[in-house]
């Protein structure tokens, strides 16, 4: 006597099959978005500008800087006019060098920043980051080629030159201190914006 079907068996040999995908296939992985892609040459990028703005930003201070100037008395400078007295207004230009660097490394720093922060993909690490590097290297580029743009040591030059002899300042730092302002310009703003604004969607 042929087995008996049940209903349960019944429904199982008629069920269709469960659809697993077109065989021999494989699942289609998910692309990777624009901004993710974006991604991989932002912080180049963003180390890059940072570092021609440093080069540009040196040649721009050694041009902006007036030097102070001083005579050669036996062999060493001295900040002093005609008559051997000491050049108050001299003495103080001395530290113009140094303000002026701080000014144009705080200014560009912001400038710099909220630029990285507004028009490049929402990536608030990866951008910090960058920008922390990138204005570092600016920075210390900015103060090489400013340097070595500038006069030459006058108390170095006047070993070797005659009495009253005029020469001018070399340009340098009174503060390695002055080397945060440009980083501490653009971390402020790229910080600034990313709290202030939120993420837009489909900004990475």
């Amino acid at each position: 006597m042929p087995d008996q079907l049940t209903p349960e068996h019944d429904a199982q040999q008629h069920a269709d099959p469960v659809d697993t995908g077109v065989a021999g296939l494989e699942p289609r992985r998910p692309r990777r978005s624009h901004r993710e892609g974006a991604g991989r040459w932002q912080a180049p990028v963003v180390v890059a500008l940072f570092v021609a703005a440093g080069a540009g930003l040196g040649v721009l201070w050694e041009q902006l800087w007036s030097p102070t100037r001083g005579i050669v008395v036996r062999r060493q400078w001295f900040v002093v006019d005609d008559q051997l007295r000491y050049d108050l207004d001299g003495l103080r230009n001395q530290f113009s060098g140094t303000a002026l660097f701080t000014t144009l490394g705080l200014g560009a720093g912001v400038v710099l920043g909220l630029i990285c922060a507004l028009f490049l993909a929402r990536q608030e690490l990866r951008t910090l980051a960058a920008v922390a590097v990138g204005s570092a290297l600016g920075s210390v580029l900015m103060w090489q080629v400013g340097t070595r743009l500038g006069p030459a040591d006058p108390e170095v030059l006047a070993r070797d030159l005659p009495r009253g002899t005029v020469l001018p300042d070399n340009l340098e730092l009174g503060s390695l201190g002055a080397l945060l302002a440009l980083p501490l310009g653009a971390v402020l703003a790229v910080g600034v914006v990313f709290f202030l604004l939120p993420a837009r969607p489909g900004r990475g």
